[in-house]
Protein backbone atom coordinates (compact mmCIF):
# COMPACT_ATOMS: atom_id res chain seq x y z
CA UNK A 1 0.00 0.00 0.00
CA UNK A 2 1.56 3.57 -0.66
CA UNK A 3 1.92 6.03 1.60
CA UNK A 4 -1.08 8.29 2.08
CA UNK A 5 -0.19 11.95 3.06
CA UNK A 6 -2.62 12.86 4.86
CA UNK A 7 -2.72 14.65 8.34
CA UNK A 8 -4.45 11.46 9.80
CA UNK A 9 -2.01 9.46 9.28
CA UNK A 10 0.98 9.88 11.51
CA UNK A 11 -0.07 11.40 14.97
CA UNK A 12 2.00 11.62 18.48
CA UNK A 13 1.09 11.89 21.10
CA UNK A 14 1.93 12.46 24.83
CA UNK A 15 0.15 10.43 27.49
CA UNK A 16 0.67 10.87 31.36
CA UNK A 17 -0.38 11.11 35.19
CA UNK A 18 -1.77 14.63 36.05
CA UNK A 19 1.87 15.42 37.79
CA UNK A 20 3.61 14.95 34.40
CA UNK A 21 0.81 16.79 32.80
CA UNK A 22 0.55 19.80 34.84
CA UNK A 23 4.91 19.83 34.58
CA UNK A 24 4.15 20.01 30.40
CA UNK A 25 1.60 22.46 30.36
CA UNK A 26 3.51 24.86 32.45
CA UNK A 27 6.48 23.90 30.03
CA UNK A 28 8.03 21.04 28.14
CA UNK A 29 11.28 22.38 29.76
CA UNK A 30 9.67 21.50 32.86
CA UNK A 31 8.92 18.53 32.75
CA UNK A 32 12.39 17.59 30.82
CA UNK A 33 14.18 18.80 33.75
CA UNK A 34 11.97 17.27 36.57
CA UNK A 35 12.69 13.91 37.84
CA UNK A 36 9.41 12.93 36.33
CA UNK A 37 9.42 9.60 34.66
CA UNK A 38 5.62 8.80 34.95
CA UNK A 39 4.74 9.44 30.83
CA UNK A 40 5.31 8.15 27.84
CA UNK A 41 4.73 9.41 23.95
CA UNK A 42 3.42 7.10 21.23
CA UNK A 43 3.44 7.35 17.37
CA UNK A 44 -0.04 6.77 16.14
CA UNK A 45 -0.38 5.43 12.96
CA UNK A 46 -3.60 5.56 11.11
CA UNK A 47 -5.08 5.85 14.40
CA UNK A 48 -4.52 2.44 15.64
CA UNK A 49 -3.50 2.22 19.52
CA UNK A 50 -4.78 -1.49 19.83
CA UNK A 51 -0.83 -2.68 19.32
CA UNK A 52 0.64 0.30 21.27
CA UNK A 53 1.42 -1.63 24.81
CA UNK A 54 0.30 0.59 27.60
CA UNK A 55 -1.63 3.27 25.83
CA UNK A 56 -4.46 2.95 27.56
CA UNK A 57 -2.96 3.09 31.28
CA UNK A 58 -2.52 6.45 30.91
CA UNK A 59 -5.43 9.16 32.30
CA UNK A 60 -4.24 12.03 30.59
CA UNK A 61 -3.55 12.11 26.60
CA UNK A 62 -2.62 15.05 24.43
CA UNK A 63 -1.56 15.11 21.19
CA UNK A 64 2.12 16.70 20.11
CA UNK A 65 4.21 17.17 17.02
CA UNK A 66 6.87 15.52 16.15
CA UNK A 67 9.84 17.45 17.49
CA UNK A 68 7.74 17.35 21.05
CA UNK A 69 7.68 13.64 20.50
CA UNK A 70 11.54 13.17 20.08
CA UNK A 71 12.55 15.44 22.76
CA UNK A 72 10.33 13.93 25.34
CA UNK A 73 11.75 10.41 23.57
CA UNK A 74 14.97 11.54 24.57
CA UNK A 75 14.43 12.48 27.96
CA UNK A 76 12.36 9.20 28.93
CA UNK A 77 15.09 7.30 28.14
CA UNK A 78 17.29 8.88 29.33
CA UNK A 79 15.46 9.26 32.75
CA UNK A 80 14.66 5.32 32.77
CA UNK A 81 18.64 4.91 31.92
CA UNK A 82 19.26 5.95 34.90
CA UNK A 83 17.22 4.36 37.23
CA UNK A 84 18.03 1.18 35.28
CA UNK A 85 22.23 1.64 35.60
CA UNK A 86 21.29 3.13 39.66
CA UNK A 87 19.64 -0.27 40.28
CA UNK A 88 22.43 -2.23 38.63
CA UNK A 89 25.34 -0.66 40.81
CA UNK A 90 23.04 -1.72 43.89
CA UNK A 91 23.40 -5.39 42.93
CA UNK A 92 27.18 -5.36 42.86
Amino acid sequence: MPFQSSDDFIKYVFCSNMEAKDLFQVSMETLIESENSDFMVFKVIEGKVKNLSGYDEWSEVIEIDETTFKKLHLNLCQKVGRIVRSGFKDRR
